[in-house]
């Protein structure tokens, strides 16, 4: 297994079919893709020994949390990237810093990463002030991919009925498929160029009065909603073999 050491961070979420196994201190059970989400975001501060460990057949990932919880979820990297450097490299783009618990909830937006439960992408999301605003950032991103020739795919995500001010970014590689350093690369690039952008405007609730759980809900939905654009897009991208229609 490799181990790797660094600091705070934090993983997630995404399709419900196969299970993954949780650690809670001295109890394991399996848990569902369906609430593996509230559970990865609930406890995201990572342990500072061994946060990240990779199997030695690059087939499995597991990520520690300060308390003692830990996931185990398939990893599906490319062949030629090297788990020293994408363990780094994830490390420190799952690393998310300390928020108030209220912002955390009450907005699309994140400042980290998280890492596909299917193991073979990134998502992060920005919840932005405006529809102009989120059409400028996704032109700014689009324009950085093109300096390295990497793109992501980028799905424009509603609050209820109004027009997008949300985006969901995914990183992942076609040829071969997998979660590659170009992956982290491109993620990192975009975490710069979003450093002086307010990515965690609050989110619109659908009806007045929503208490935090309610609203948690919404945003979860909303979150994922955004990954299952893109993932519809990695599946048409992987058929014909192309990044021609990397936005949704």
């Amino acid at each position: 297994m490799l181990r790797f050491h660094i600091g705070k961070s934090s993983v997630s979420r995404y399709s419900r079919l196969l299970p993954i196994w949780i650690n809670v201190g001295n109890v394991s059970a399996f848990a569902s893709r369906s609430n593996l989400h509230g559970l990865l975001h609930r406890y995201s501060s990572l342990s500072t020994v061994d946060p990240i460990t990779i199997s030695t057949d690059r087939q499995k990932i597991t990520v520690r949390w300060k308390d003692g919880r830990e996931v185990t979820q398939p990893f599906s990297p490319t062949p030629k990237v090297k788990s020293e450097k994408l363990a780094a490299s994830l490390a420190s783009l799952l690393s998310a810093p300390d928020l108030d618990p209220a912002t955390k909830i009450s907005s699309f937006g994140t400042f980290n990463w998280e890492l596909d439960p299917l193991g073979d992408a990134i998502h992060r999301h920005v919840a932005l002030s405006s529809p102009d605003e989120c059409g400028k950032i996704e032109k700014l991103i689009m324009e950085e991919a093109e300096t390295i020739h990497h793109h992501p795919h980028i799905a424009r995500v509603r609050e209820h009925d109004d027009k997008p001010t949300c985006l969901t970014i995914t990183c992942t590689t076609h040829s071969p498929p997998g979660l590659s350093g170009r992956d982290t690369r491109l993620a990192t690039k975009i975490n710069e160029l979003l450093a002086g952008v307010e990515v965690t405007c609050p989110f619109k609730a659908a009806g007045a009065d929503q208490d935090m759980e309610r609203l948690h809900e919404q945003v979860t939905a909303r979150r994922k909603q955004g990954i299952d654009m893109n993932r519809q897009k990695i599946m048409e991208a992987l058929e014909s073999c192309g990044c021609e229609n990397a936005k949704s």
